[in-house]
């Protein structure tokens, strides 16, 4: 029983039922279920109900060996079910949203000279517009816009989002009270580079890197490179790689390499004036 077992440090504990409805599973099961380093293995089968049930999405397909299963663990009608996020709508009474974060920054500088200084920052700075205004796309996620008088960033808020906006924040806010930055840079702030060059020197450079068998061009600006079996989707417009679906083990030193390749490429055919 627990009352006989000293939670001291790291083990491998054998308990049942196995079905953890009541006894020293459960008992264990509670107390150790809140720590995302603890695991359990269900060595034999659940009655439909009982506490170790995974539903929904999470059940469409059998884990293969060492997948690790995660979701959300709903207690219900004194029963406890393992449930993907969205399907919490579908089997409870809960449901599950985003908060969407605002944030207005005082700015009376140049835009194109923000732009310039976010790039210091990070190569994963696009160019869009919101409702007809210039806006910056940061990390992919947060959302800059140029308002008068102010920029307005909005994001999704999770805890790595918040400190990519910290971070925005943080630059923004230094131009702004920073008046060397202004007279540093008034003259070599970036013009927009021809992309269709970029697309096939990029391409050029590649193929001299990994081989032309290697390398393939997809439509919206996406060029493949593929070594080994591992492939890198390289994006002309962020300079960064994706992962294929399904393929979030690829070659992390592959994705460095075509990624430096893309930036540095990228700074060489900037031109500045």
């Amino acid at each position: 029983s627990m009352d006989h077992f000293d939670d001291i440090g790291p083990s491998v504990v054998m308990a049942s039922p196995g079905m953890m409805q009541s006894g020293l599973s459960r008992e264990l099961f509670e107390s150790w279920c809140t720590d995302k380093r603890n695991g359990v293995i269900i060595a034999g089968y659940c009655v439909e109900g009982t506490l170790a049930k995974v539903m929904g999405s999470l059940a469409d397909k059998k884990p293969e060996q060492g997948q690790r299963v995660s979701g959300i663990l709903v207690k219900r009608n004194f029963n406890y079910h393992i449930l993907a996020p969205c399907d919490l709508s579908n089997y409870t009474d809960l449901a599950m949203s985003t908060v969407t974060q605002t944030q207005a920054v005082p700015y009376t500088g140049s835009f194109i000279l923000l732009y310039y200084q976010l790039q210091k920052l990070t190569s994963d700075v696009k160019e869009i517009e919101v409702q007809d205004k210039p806006a910056y796309k940061v990390f992919k996620a947060i959302t800059v816009i140029q308002e008068p008088g102010m920029v307005v960033l909005e994001w999704v808020a999770n805890p790595a989002n918040d400190m990519y906006a910290d971070t925005v924040t943080t630059v923004i806010l230094e131009v702004q009270s920073n008046p060397k930055i202004h007279k540093s840079t008034v003259h070599k702030l970036p013009k927009k580079i021809d992309m269709d060059a970029y697309h096939k020197k990029m391409e050029i450079m590649l193929q001299d890197i990994f081989g032309e068998d290697c390398v393939s061009a997809k439509e919206d600006n996406i060029i493949t490179v593929t070594v080994d079996g591992k492939s890198a989707n390289l994006s002309l417009d962020t300079r960064t790689v994706d992962h294929e679906p399904g393929c979030e083990d690829d070659d992390e030193t592959l994705r460095e390499m075509v990624e430096l390749a893309a930036q540095r490429l990228y700074d060489a055919l900037t031109p500045v004036h």
